[in-house]
């Protein structure tokens, strides 16, 4: 359960990073928009079998969404906007300015 509730942290604070580039917030919205749009591969009124295509979006998107998360938590850059720099910006984490 704590597992459950940590993953479903990440995935909120990755959807609420101002930084992720939107193409990989859309990623995760694949799967809930293929479980409510109407048309499917399988139809839902077959029983079992239209219920299943749905969960196999589900379950062939994890393992590439997870990824993605993984990344994310790295901190890896191609998940990040490419933030540019203002030129008259000063670094304070470097020690490489003066005041005068």
């Amino acid at each position: 359960m704590k597992r459950s509730l940590s993953g479903l942290i990440n995935i909120i604070r990755f959807l609420k990073d101002s930084d992720v580039k939107i193409s990989k917030k859309l990623l995760f919205m694949v799967p809930l928009v293929y479980l409510i749009f109407p048309f499917d591969l399988v139809g839902d009124f077959f029983p079992i079998m239209g219920q299943l295509d749905d969960l196999a979006v589900f379950v062939l998107m994890w393992p590439f969404l997870k990824g993605v998360l993984n990344k994310y938590n790295e901190g890896n850059p191609e998940i990040n906007k490419e933030k540019k720099a203002d030129p008259d910006a000063v670094d304070l984490n470097k020690n490489d300015y003066t005041v005068e």
